[in-house]
């Protein structure tokens, strides 16, 4: 009979083992999901700021256009007076007058427009470059998270562990039959 009680310690032995591994298994996979979400925490902060930052310049390049258009609209409306100024002090009881005049002006506004839209066209270019800037954010930082989310245990079988244990247990039966017969 002693030996019989030598099967059961070695039972009770292995199957404390295949608990001690499952609960082990579980611990592991608690930890890793906390670091994975403070990594993922820190990931999307990181995002928020790439994106406030980002907000930040394309304000600027707001006030920048803002200014930009004014100035260029000024400088049409200058050389048109300063123009007409000229044109009106040459010959004659009113100053020049007729087609070459109007063909000054037309040329000073289409000049200053040809800038006005060559303006438009890089500030829509740049306000283009920021969404895609914002979107290479986002998908980074989704990137990161799904980085930090792969790859984790999900933890113990709670059925693997019962399955073990159970073996363990006829195993050990026949060993003890076999053993002690």
């Amino acid at each position: 009979m002693g030996f019989g009680y030598l099967y059961a310690a070695q039972f009770m032995v292995q199957a404390g083992t295949a608990a001690h591994e499952y609960q082990q298994a579980e611990y592991q996979a608690i930890q890793q999901r906390q670091q994975a979400y403070k990594q993922a925490a820190i990931n999307n902060q990181l995002g928020y700021n790439a994106h406030l930052n980002l907000n930040q310049q394309q304000v600027l390049e707001l006030k920048k256009f803002g200014l930009d258009d004014f100035e260029l609209k000024k400088a049409i409306r200058r050389e048109k007076a300063k123009s007409a100024a000229m044109q009106a002090s040459a010959g004659g009881i009113f100053g020049k007058q007729g087609a070459s005049y109007q063909a000054v002006q037309n040329n000073i506004a289409r000049y200053g427009y040809n800038a006005l839209v060559r303006k438009d066209l890089n500030f829509q270019t740049k306000m283009q470059d920021f969404e895609t800037r914002h979107k290479n954010i986002t998908l980074n930082t989704l990137s990161q998270n799904n980085a930090a989310f792969s790859n984790l245990s999900t933890g113990g079988s709670l059925l693997g562990t019962g399955l073990s244990i159970l073996g363990t247990g006829l195993q050990t039966a026949i060993n003890a039959k076999v053993g002690t017969v």
